[in-house]
């Protein structure tokens, strides 16, 4: 006769111990915790899956309210003082933003127009529809594109191009390429985007400039994340792989619809969520484990990894490969940036040499090589590290390149310097940090060469400096 099976009657657990009778939690208090824990967890992984989308929701509602834009309409960033709510934006070229709803515009037409630049369609969820442009579909001669939303039935009209959305909002970004203003200008101009059945003469599309007024594009925090989901949510086609994340939001209150209106338990567990999730987001994209973003073991820059869902691409952990993606940027691909060239490849640095954060109060200083692998130009752009934006300090812009008039040595290399103060006689090689801010940077290779891809290319750790050169 064997042995009864000895039945646990406690479990040590990381919310505390559970008495347990019979199995179960012996108290209403024991089962309030374990579901409290249980939600808390959703909590935590349901901020890492919306993270694309609630980016996007969030651009979309400061466009709408900050900058009046509607749906036919495009936002223009050109300075830096524009691209200051954006994601890690690259200074070097002007982002012209569409963000419609089709929902409630129908079937929209799109006039792109022909010239040097490069764009692409999104939907909400930051996958790439169709690319525009030199590195697209209708090749950098322009063309007529017809984007429908879901259960939207094609117009008989003729187009060049229809594309099908799995969403009904979408983001459209494009980035005028050409060197000579007035021609970029010019091909600004004469973008349209209307419903179909219109002739864009109808409503037409205005080209928004921000002008110095305050928007934001950055995922909020706490509470306010949960509310632009519930809301975006709300206002979306759901697809059958979203199912079980939305049953899992159910316990949180988060349901479509139903007003987002959590009670004080729920409220607790989304902001104590929201906080985790985000330090779960924060420690992958800048510490992750992937030891392949690595890009030399001589020194600490990581390889900045495209857009996890660009092409259909599947890294070996494509969860984390997609918080990285999102956490630090937006709509970033592999579609073509010109003519004939490849998007620009990023390294991203966080810690000096010492392996220290680097910390907006102290100087360092970046030699880089004679000759970085870049057939165009290369770029060392400053952002804060706690928003994810260009660094602002007022005082000079956020990026340096070899575009601009630098200080070189004799040798070819040049010798950048990033801090609270310019090194005396180096002050067109600094760029200004505020010193309550920690920061990182992006060094940017635009059309790179294969030294960088065989990673031959030593770019050295930043060095903290305590006096002038």
């Amino acid at each position: 006769m064997s042995a009864p099976v000895r039945r646990p009657t406690m479990y040590g657990t990381r919310v505390g111990s559970i008495t347990l009778d019979h199995g179960l939690p012996a108290s209403e208090e024991d089962v309030q915790r374990v579901f409290d824990a249980s939600d808390f967890q959703r909590a935590c992984q349901a901020y890492l899956w919306s993270l694309p989308i609630v980016s996007l929701a969030q651009w979309q509602h400061a466009a709408r309210t900050n900058l009046h834009m509607r749906d036919v309409d495009l936002v223009i960033y050109e300075s830096a003082s524009d691209q200051e709510g954006i994601l890690t934006a690259d200074v070097s070229v002007p982002y012209l933003v569409g963000l419609p709803d089709l929902a409630r515009t129908g079937p929209l037409v799109v006039e792109y127009p022909a010239g040097n630049s490069s764009g692409t369609m999104y939907d909400f969820w930051q996958r790439p529809l169709q690319r525009l442009g030199e590195g697209g579909h209708d090749s950098g001669t322009g063309g007529t594109y017809l984007v429908v939303g879901p259960g939207q039935l094609p117009h008989r009209e003729a187009f060049d191009f229809v594309v099908h959305s799995p969403t009904f909002n979408l983001l459209l970004d494009v980035r005028p390429l050409d060197a000579d203003p007035a021609r970029a200008n010019s091909l600004v101009d004469r973008f349209r985007m209307y419903p179909v059945g219109q002739s864009g003469l109808d409503d037409a599309t205005c080209i928004i400039r921000p002008e110095g007024r305050r928007w934001s594009q950055v995922p909020p925090r706490g509470l306010e994340y949960w509310a632009r989901l519930a809301e975006i949510l709300q206002r979306e086609a759901i697809t059958e792989q979203d199912l079980v994340m939305l049953a899992l939001l159910q316990t949180l209150g988060i349901e479509r619809g139903r007003a987002f209106m959590p009670d004080e338990r729920q409220r607790a567990l989304l902001e104590d969520g929201a906080a985790m999730g985000e330090l779960m987001a924060r420690t992958t994209a800048f510490d992750g484990r992937d030891a392949a973003t690595r890009y030399r073991t001589d020194a600490r820059w990581r390889v900045v990894q495209p857009n996890a869902l660009a092409n259909g691409e599947r890294p070996d952990n494509f969860v984390d490969a997609r918080t990285d993606a999102f956490y630090k940027g937006v709509a970033a691909s592999t579609g073509a940036r010109a003519r004939g060239e490849a998007s620009p490849v990023c390294l991203l640095a966080h810690r000096d040499a010492g392996g220290n954060a680097l910390d907006g109060s102290r100087t360092y200083r970046l030699r880089v090589p004679p000759h970085p692998p870049a057939k165009t130009f290369w770029s060392l752009t400053v952002y804060d590290a706690d928003q994810r934006v260009l660094m602002q300090s007022g005082r000079t812009t956020p990026q340096r390149s070899s575009r601009e008039s630098l200080r070189y040595h004799f040798d070819g290399s040049v010798t950048l310097y990033v801090g609270p103060k310019a090194p005396r006689g180096w002050e067109h090689n600094w760029i200004a940090t505020t010193p309550s801010a920690p920061w990182f940077a992006y060094f940017r290779l635009f059309a790179p060469l294969a030294e960088y891809f065989a990673r031959r290319f030593a770019l050295p750790d930043f060095e903290c400096i305590d006096a002038d050169p």
